[in-house]
C-alpha cells in the first residue's frame, strides 16, 4: 500500500511522468548483476532539471527518500533502491538532450540522460573523441558516468570522467538548482562543488547536465593482441610500450588464463590464436595522420622482443572489433557462472606482480578449488580480481564472500592500492570502506553529507 505522502507526490505529478505499475518497477528495482533486489512504490521520469527541482522540494518538506537512476548499469548497487524502505526512484532517461556542441572551444553540453554510444555516435559527425569508453556503453548514461567518476578503457588517455568535465548543473536535496556550465578550463573562485557531485554516487545531488571536454576523433585504430607465459613479461612489455608509444596508446588491457577460459566456455572462442597465461590488447590510435600506420607501428617493434610469444597487430576495423569483442566480453561471460565474488581494485603497477601472486596463493589455500578471473584496465592499475568458487563449496556462500573478500582488500592495503577503482561503493563495499579507508576521512566525508544533505533523502544507504 502506498503512503499518504508518496500520494500526495504523485497527485503534483503529470500522469506521463511517472509509473506505479508492479512490473515497471520490478525492472528498475535489480542491479545489473541481480545481486540487490530492491522495491518502490514510485518511479519518476522527469523531462527537465525545474520538474526535478520541485520534485525534490516536496520529498526534502515531506522527507520521502529518493534514488537517482541512470542506465542502472552499476555494479555495486548504487542506482536501486533498498527493500522496503519507501525510495522514490527518479530515473533520468528522459533527460537526454544533446544542449549544445562546441567546435570552438572542443565541448560538449549534454543531459545526464543521454546514453554514452549514442554522444560518442553523434560526435563522429564533428570529428570529436568522447573521453570515455566502456563495455556498458550501448546502455549507461552520462548521468551515471559522472556519479560513479566512471573510468572504463581509455583513462591511460584522458584519465577518469572527472579530468574531463569542466561545468556541471545539478539539484540539491533542497530542490535549489546549482547551474556551472561555463565552457572554461580555468576557474579558480573558490571550492570546486562540481569534483564533489562528480563520485559522489547520487548522495550529494542529482547531476542533470555537465559540459565535457572533447578530444580530436583518431584518424585510425590498431589493436595489438599479445600472450605471455608468465605475469612479469606483461608488466616488461607495458614498460616496452610506453617508451616507445606513449602518446599513440588509447588503451592496455590485461586478461589472464581463466578470464580467457570463462570466456570460451560461455561466450565466443579464440579461434586460432594461441593459448597461454596472460594476454594483453593494446590500442594505439593515429592522431597525427601517420602514413601507413600499421607498419609505423610494426616497424618500430623490435621483433626479438616476443619472437616466443604471440604478437599480432590488426589488419582492419574488423578485427579490432574481434579483439575488443573478447576483452569486453568477459563479464557477460561470468555472469553464466553461478558464485562469482567480484572485487575492483586499483593497485600501483610496482606492486601489482607481488599482489597477484601473493592473494592468488592465499586464496588458494582457503579454497583449493577456487579460479582467479583476473583481467581488466592495467594502463591504469585497475584490475577485476575475481574469484569464481566451485559450485560444490556455495553452502555457506555470505561466510566465503567475507573470508574471500578479506583476503584481497587485506593485500589490496598492504600493497597500497584502493579497494574500489572504478565501479564505487554503493551498497557492495560500505563494510570494506570502513575498514580500509581512514576514519577521519570518512568523518569528513560524513560532514560534507551533512552539508549538502541534512535529512539525508539522497540515496540513503549507499556509501555509508
Amino acid at each position: 500500500m502506498k503512503t499518504t505522502k508518496i500520494n500526495k507526490l504523485i497527485s503534483t505529478l503529470n500522469p506521463m511522468d511517472y509509473s506505479t505499475e508492479s512490473d515497471i518497477l520490478e525492472k528498475h528495482c535489480v542491479d545489473w548483476r541481480g545481486e540487490y533486489v530492491g522495491s518502490s512504490d514510485l518511479i519518476i521520469f522527469p523531462k527537465n532539471t525545474k520538474q526535478i527541482s520541485s520534485i525534490l522540494q516536496f520529498c526534502h518538506r515531506e522527507n520521502i527518500q529518493i534514488v537517482p537512476q541512470g542506465g542502472n548499469t552499476g555494479l555495486v548497487g548504487g542506482g536501486v533502491p533498498r527493500k522496503n524502505h519507501k525510495e522514490v526512484i527518479i530515473n533520468l532517461s528522459r533527460m537526454n538532450k544533446i544542449r549544445k556542441i562546441d567546435p570552438i572551444g572542443n565541448s560538449i553540453t549534454l543531459e545526464s540522460g543521454c546514453i554514452l554510444d549514442n554522444v560518442k555516435n553523434e560526435l563522429i559527425k564533428y570529428e570529436f573523441e568522447f573521453p570515455l569508453s566502456m563495455g556498458s556503453r550501448g546502455n549507461c548514461q552520462i548521468g551515471g558516468n559522472l556519479a560513479t567518476n566512471a573510468g572504463g578503457v581509455n583513462v591511460i588517455k584522458y584519465g577518469t570522467i572527472r579530468q574531463s568535465v569542466m561545468g556541471i548543473e545539478a539539484v540539491f536535496a533542497s530542490g535549489k538548482i546549482y547551474s556551472s556550465l561555463k565552457n572554461i578550463k580555468k576557474n579558480n573562485t573558490g571550492f570546486d562543488l562540481k569534483n564533489l557531485l562528480i563520485g559522489s554516487e547520487g548522495t550529494l545531488g542529482i547531476i542533470t547536465a555537465a559540459t565535457i571536454q572533447l578530444y580530436p576523433l583518431p584518424k585510425e585504430k590498431i589493436v595489438i593482441w599479445v600472450s605471455f607465459n608468465i605475469f612479469s613479461k606483461v608488466l616488461d612489455f607495458y614498460v616496452y610500450m610506453n617508451k616507445k608509444f606513449k602518446d599513440l596508446i588509447t588503451s592496455f588491457e590485461f586478461m589472464n588464463k581463466e578470464s580467457i577460459e570463462v570466456l570460451e566456455k560461455h561466450e565466443c572462442k579464440l579461434n586460432n590464436l594461441k593459448r597461454n597465461q596472460c594476454y594483453c590488447l593494446v590500442e594505439l590510435s593515429n592522431f597525427n595522420q601517420i602514413d601507413n600506420f600499421s607498419n609505423f607501428i610494426a616497424s618500430s617493434i623490435e621483433p626479438n622482443m616476443f619472437e616466443n610469444d604471440e604478437f599480432i597487430i590488426s589488419k582492419s576495423e574488423e578485427e579490432n572489433r574481434k579483439f575488443w569483442n573478447y576483452r569486453e566480453s568477459i563479464p557477460l561471460a561470468e555472469r553464466k557462472e553461478n558464485f562469482i565474488i567480484p572485487h575492483d581494485v586499483s593497485i600501483p603497477l610496482v606492486n601489482i606482480d607481488k599482489f597477484v601472486n601473493d592473494t592468488t596463493k592465499k586464496i588458494k589455500l582457503f579454497s583449493r578449488s577456487s579460479k582467479i578471473i583476473n583481467f581488466g584496465h592495467l594502463g591504469d592499475n585497475n584490475l577485476h580480481f575475481n574469484v569464481l568458487i566451485n559450485d560444490s563449496e556455495k553452502k555457506n556462500k555470505q561466510s566465503i564472500k567475507r573470508s574471500v573478500n578479506q583476503i584481497v582488500f587485506d593485500y589490496v592495503s598492504k600493497y597500497e592500492g584502493a579497494i574500489s577503482a572504478e565501479h564505487g561503493i554503493g551498497q557492495l563495499r560500505i563494510e570494506e570502506l570502513k575498514k580500509h579507508k581512514d576514519y577521519n576521512e570518512i568523518e569528513t566525508m560524513k560532514n560534507i553529507k551533512k552539508v549538502f544533505d541534512p535529512k539525508n533523502i539522497l540515496n540513503p544507504g549507499k556509501i555509508f
